[in-house]
């Protein structure tokens, strides 16, 4: 069964983890996906863990990001490399790239020069504050996108240091907005016949997916928007976590009122009701609430224990649970979002894969992750058509590196 993006044609002039990611969930889902290397290796190939064979020069962060794909070693400072890279832009239906703004335009292979090649092109550029606007001559990465779009403000405990999400959310956030935009560029091409330049940015991106708190903001000048709170939640009350006997914690959330109701008889407890019998009481003081909440919990001997109670009353709770028991996870495998990938020097491993299901397309991934432009001369045959003789000069004109050089 083919995938939904099967016949798509991707060149993909990305590096490290948004453009990568982006391209990754294109390649799941069918996309013929050829990326650009460096002579010296994508940088994700040099961060832990080491994968396979040291010649391939392969990690586990590469493999994450890049399984599905070809690549290809071009120069692109180089006269000739330039022109294989515009000619395999002329190949694909979507350019992905994460460049700083204006990086692509002075290689020459910017959306102008793109564009009057190909009208149908369509050009995804993602970066950490898009290509126009005040901010968009600023350098920046993930955490400098954190720290723009005010989330970091609201991470961590009240009145500690704001933090950090323990994931690269900024790149991987811009990756999935990159992807959906994608969808819509090639839905209005098949309307309009035309391609276009989508500009994805990661300040924008985050500041896009705060909850409820630009809004509020918006319509009170500024003075409902709260800072950090923790683990207890200030507007959907109450919602948090709270840790048992043994040390583990649970999350959960009832802020509605039937739900609150469940939560009193849960806990045997029809004071609190009668103290907190709206939305609006339990918003107005919470923590004295979240104080019963807490002790409560911490009487369990186990998460396990309280959230086999809590459902049992019609609630919704769960343990919190840790990355490494997930790797294997019945669920996650059942629907595909685990696969298999048998990566050559280690065997066969459970990948995370793009998190789509549909009824009659496949979503799985693709060819293993290979060594640094390890597919350089397949591509240039097999893509864009060039016989041996011309593969030979290529590399010998250092334009091309990696595979049979």
């Amino acid at each position: 069964m083919a995938g939904p993006y099967a016949g798509l044609r991707v060149f993909d002039l990305s590096h490290v983890i948004a453009g990568p990611f982006c391209t990754r969930m294109l390649a799941d889902m069918g996309a013929d996906v050829v990326r650009v290397e460096q002579p010296s290796g994508d940088l994700m190939r040099a961060l832990p863990v080491p994968v396979g064979p040291p010649e391939d020069h392969l990690s586990s962060a590469y493999v994450q990001y890049n399984t599905g794909k070809r690549s290809i070693g071009l120069d692109l400072k180089h006269e000739r490399g330039r022109e294989l890279a515009l000619r395999l832009a002329d190949w694909a239906d979507v350019v992905v790239e994460n460049f700083s703004p204006g990086a692509l335009d002075r290689l020459g292979l910017g959306w102008d020069v793109l564009h009057a090649r190909d009208a149908t092109t369509i050009l995804c550029s993602l970066s950490t504050f898009g290509a126009e606007g005040p901010y968009s001559h600023l350098s920046g990465f993930g955490l400098v996108a954190e720290a723009y779009s005010g989330l970091m403000s609201l991470t961590g405990e009240e009145g500690g240091r704001p933090m950090h999400f323990g994931t690269a959310l900024a790149d991987v956030n811009s990756a999935v907005h990159g992807l959906a935009a994608i969808g819509a560029a090639l839905y209005r091409r098949e309307r309009t016949g035309t391609g276009t330049h989508v500009d994805v940015s990661a300040f924008d991106s985050l500041f896009a997916m705060i909850d409820q708190q630009p809004a509020a903001g918006a319509f009170t000048g500024g003075e409902a928007v709260r800072g950090r709170y923790g683990t207890r939640h200030t507007t959907s009350v109450p919602s948090g976590v709270a840790t048992a006997a043994d040390g583990s914690h649970l999350a959960y959330g009832m802020s509605g009122d039937v739900f609150f109701e469940r939560l009193t008889l849960a806990m045997d407890a029809p004071d609190l009701l009668e103290a907190y019998p709206t939305v609006a009481a339990r918003v107005a003081d919470p923590g004295p609430l979240y104080d019963r909440i807490e002790a409560w919990a911490s009487g369990w001997p186990t998460a396990d224990a309280l959230v086999e109670h809590l459902t049992a009353h019609g609630l919704s709770a769960a343990r919190v649970r840790g990355v490494r028991e997930n790797l294997d996870d019945p669920h996650l495998v059942a629907r595909g979002t685990l696969a298999p990938v048998d990566q050559p020097g280690h065997g066969e491993v459970l990948l995370p894969v793009a998190p789509f299901r549909f009824r009659d397309a496949e979503v799985r991934p693709g060819r293993p992750a290979g060594g640094i432009a390890a597919d350089t001369a397949t591509v240039l045959t097999d893509v864009l058509g060039l016989d041996d003789e011309a593969v030979r000069a290529l590399f010998e004109e250092k334009a091309v590196t990696g595979g049979s050089s």
